[in-house]
């Protein structure tokens, strides 16, 4: 199989490109690869065996297949306008597009453009909203509005890392193909905490916490340092490290000198892969929340889940895909900076527990993740779009479903065996207050009111001829 292989690479900075440098040598023995790039030379020597052809002298009848892998950033730009005129297999690393056709469209003065792309896919109302967003009268939340619509609709397959993304996938396009492959990763060797600090120079006796990745609002980093800030009254020795390039605007020191952290949190810029690995090998705790999701999946989570370090992570998007036994995971709203705190409060006390969850997540990660693994899925599922017999498919994850599906099950059980017994010592003259001793237990379980075991709970009750159907 010939393919067109479209993907930012180093030296372009993306965690797509770092995704690709992974895959490629594995895929690259499933089919004939040529990198397609945006005028450049691809910079890693693992990439040297590979024919690198410019976007702009590129032909598609020369390939089978082009696959794009596509993120939501300039840097993706090329690849972006060339899977709306060359249908072909798309890796949608995020949901979420809408910054990147803005960035096509309003920031080349193309608002004529972003209307239209946005009256494609939302109809009128949608092109209202661009225009008032055009014209600087109202922001509109970008997150809520996806962009990705047409160039989901017009691919031939399209490669999803999480079912939050498959789901919206096919609620977009029903028919098209869908296969939903684990975010690769290769075995990361251990690193020993002590040896990692001392050639970083980080204290041996403190308790380190770090947040990894480009830095962001979305990354609810002032969240992150101001539940930092109520842990040290208990953790005096604890430090915060944010390891990552910052977005546009985004004043890390700032936020330090907000909370009064400066004497205790550092932000250190984009580093290089191996340094990248040493940094998370020294944390005691590392953390990566996100709100608003684009439906991306995280490598950053996922290398330090390789390492074997506990991470929480909020309950959103893929994040809150990932068993409950590999990361501690949080809800975001009012209550996210007790909740991370609380969290944050009870791994540093214990030890014992910061090591289970790190096995835990390093074992998910290994059989899950496998880089290998993800290149054979992929060879599947493209020969099968060139053949015409592309079908969706949940590649990889049987094990991690069946394991989610027990805990579901058994949660059900629970909450309708609590309900019940609720219900049953209440004295004739309180069943009006029921439903306050239903939702008290229903609370007490740790579940919300959006979450689809109310529906049981209620059915229950139902059951119980207590309450209308």
């Amino acid at each position: 199989m010939r393919l067109a292989y479209f993907s930012p690479l180093n030296p372009i900075r993306s965690g797509i490109s770092d995704y690709s440098l992974e895959l490629l040598p594995q895929l690259a023995a499933h089919a004939d690869i040529t990198l397609v790039v945006d005028g450049y030379t691809p910079t890693d020597p693992e990439l040297r065996m590979f024919r690198v052809v410019d976007d702009k002298t590129f032909r598609a009848d020369e390939f089978d297949l082009a696959l794009y892998q596509l993120g939501n950033s300039p840097a993706h730009a090329y690849i972006y306008r060339r899977a709306l005129r060359e249908s072909g297999v798309i890796a949608l690393h995020e949901l979420t597009l809408h910054h990147l056709v803005a960035w096509l469209t309003l920031n080349h003065g193309d608002t004529a453009g972003y209307i239209a792309a946005m009256r494609d896919a939302y109809g009128d109302k949608g092109a209202r909203l661009a225009e008032r967003e055009a014209r600087g009268l109202e922001a509109l939340n970008r997150f809520d509005y996806p962009l990705s619509e047409r160039v989901i609709r017009g691919a031939r397959g399209i490669i999803a890392h999480s079912r939050y993304v498959a789901d919206a996938v096919k609620r977009i396009a029903p028919a098209m193909p869908v296969a939903q492959i684990p975010h690769e990763l290769p075995n990361i060797p251990l690193l020993a905490q002590q040896d990692a600090r001392a050639r970083l120079n980080l204290a041996p006796d403190a308790l380190l916490i770090g947040a990894f990745g480009n830095l962001g609002p979305a990354k609810r980093t002032t969240i992150l340092c101001d539940a930092f800030r109520a842990t040290r009254q208990n953790f005096p020795n604890a430090r915060l490290l944010l390891v990552g390039a910052a977005s546009p605007n985004f004043d890390a020191p700032g936020l330090f000198d907000l909370f009064g952290l400066r004497d205790a949190a550092q932000w250190i810029d984009h580093v290089p892969f191996d340094a990248f690995h040493l940094y998370m090998a020294a944390m005691d705790v590392c953390v990566n929340l996100r709100y608003p999701t684009a439906g991306e999946t995280s490598g950053a989570t996922l290398r330090a889940m390789a390492l074997a370090k506990p991470v929480i992570v909020s309950r959103v998007g893929w994040f809150a895909e990932l068993p409950e036994d590999t990361v501690a995971q949080i809800e975001v709203g009012d209550r996210e900076v007790a909740q991370l705190t609380a969290t944050l409060t009870r791994l540093l006390n214990d030890s014992a527990l910061r090591a289970a969850m790190g096995e835990n997540a390093r074992s998910y990660v290994l059989e899950h993740c496998a880089t290998q693994k993800a290149a054979r899925y992929y060879a599947e599922f493209l020969q099968a779009t060139r053949a015409g017999r592309a079908e969706s498919k949940v590649y990889g994850m049987t094990d991690n479903i069946g394991r989610a599906s027990i805990r579901q099950a058994r949660a059900e059980t629970r909450a309708v065996e609590m309900a019940q017994a609720v219900l049953a010592r209440l004295p004739a003259a309180a069943m009006v207050d029921w439903r306050d001793e239903v939702i008290r237990a229903y609370v007490e379980l740790g579940l919300d009111a959006d979450d689809a075991l109310l529906e049981n709970v209620a059915r229950a009750v139902c059951e119980l001829g207590l309450s209308e159907k």
